[in-house]
């Protein structure tokens, strides 16, 4: 049982960090994509905008729907559709077409946060943040290596190939996850589509809990997407090269790989101080970034400790967070995770137009400033209102 278990989280990690990916495959090789389809600078400017609304739309519109209707149904479902869409990208000619194929891609993708709240059903309780934090590291390790990937596929064998590859690879987990995935009922009470989509409303107006952390982690969030599009376009004005570039995003994936760690101290109740120390995390991965001046040994350094001391801030809230909402309500649990996952994923929006807009109408230094800001605000919010943490470590104490 524990070897089955083990093969399952194995595979939700994978399958979420396969998802998730696609979301950020285009973001480095645009002015190939766009280049090579003829598009123009006003429409190659919508590649990663349309696949992140897409994806938000289905945070929001989709995901509930594990609430309702068996959730490894609609991962089939939404599988199946990343994976034709990936195929038909790889091989389209038209702009629009792609277009439309890339914010497609997008709301499918959408699956990974169904997967993620399985975990959390496998898992005994008082091991949630485990489980969670175990899945989460595939997701995030997926954020993290698709941009590199990307980059050296392109430099090696074309633009097409990444989407080829990733139609090959969802393929795979298509069938893994049609063999494998157990086929959970469905937890919530009976409701209809439209009032599934009214009771997000209210849990989001009466859920405390939720529109703390969802607050915090899109502050968090926005730094992240900030420090991933202001980071590689100061790196190119220092005389990097692409490789040097996607180097150093495969470095800054060890961050990562902590995710578990950061699940079985939210499962000893170390919530508040886990949050606290995050946060600080991330501020501190900008904040030395200050000292990057040119193409030196002391630069690589300063780089590959910020991008772990990021991963690291950024993973920790993530899995905290989790942990809270998924304790708060079984058969509220997609719905929950929907939210967060919008509120926060918003937050990501927002910082990579604000990273990208700073750094080319002021500096780098001012990108840097706002990317310190957003964690220090969430850090002052948390301070005033953090209690959900100390009081979960009561809670697991009395269970004990």
């Amino acid at each position: 049982m524990h070897r089955k278990t083990n093969f399952l989280i194995f595979l939700l990690a994978i399958s979420c960090g396969s998802l998730v990916a696609n979301l950020y495959y285009t973001q480095p090789i645009i002015e190939f994509i766009s280049k090579d389809l003829h598009m123009s600078s006003h429409l190659s400017g919508l590649l990663t905008t349309l696949t992140q609304v897409g994806y938000g739309l289905g945070l929001f519109f989709l995901v509930p729907m594990a609430d309702l209707i068996k959730s490894k149904k609609i991962i089939v479902t939404l599988l199946g559709i990343t994976i034709i869409a990936s195929a038909f990208a790889a091989i389209a000619t038209n702009e629009m077409l792609f277009l439309f194929l890339t914010g497609l891609i997008g709301i499918s993708a959408c699956a990974a946060q169904i997967l993620v709240p399985i975990a959390a059903r496998i898992a005994p309780r008082q091991e949630i943040g485990n489980y969670v934090g175990k899945v989460m590291s595939g997701l995030l390790i997926g954020i993290m290596i698709a941009r590199p990937l990307s980059i050296e596929i392109t430099n090696w064998f074309g633009w097409r190939t990444v989407f080829l590859f990733s139609t090959i690879l969802l393929l795979i987990i298509l069938l893994l996850v049609t063999k494998f995935l157990p086929n959970f009922d469905v937890e919530s009470e009976n409701l209809t589509y439209s009032k599934l989509i009214v009771s997000m409303v209210e849990i989001l107006k009466n859920t405390s809990p939720l529109k703390q952390r969802g607050f915090y982690h899109a502050c968090l969030f926005a730094t992240f997407s900030l420090y991933w599009t202001v980071v590689p376009i100061l790196l190119r004005s220092l005389d990097f090269t692409n490789t040097e570039i996607a180097l150093f995003g495969f470095v800054s994936i060890a961050g990562a790989l902590l995710t578990s760690t950061f699940g079985k101290l939210a499962d000893k109740g170390y919530i508040y101080s886990l949050t606290n120390v995050s946060m600080i995390c991330v501020i501190l991965s900008v904040g030395i970034l200050f000292f990057v001046k040119s193409h030196s040994l002391l630069t690589i350094v300063i780089l590959i400790i910020s991008g772990i001391i990021l991963d690291i801030g950024v993973s920790g809230n993530l899995i905290a967070g989790q942990k809270v909402i998924y304790s708060l309500s079984a058969s509220h649990r997609n719905r929950l995770n929907g939210l967060y996952m919008t509120m926060f994923f918003f937050g990501g929006a927002l910082g990579s137009f604000i990273g990208s807009y700073s750094y080319f109408q002021f500096n780098a230094a001012t990108a840097l400033s706002i990317g310190i800001a957003f964690p220090l605000l969430a850090l002052l919010a948390h301070l005033v209102n953090g209690k959900e943490g100390r009081q979960l470590k009561q809670e697991n104490k009395g269970s004990a």
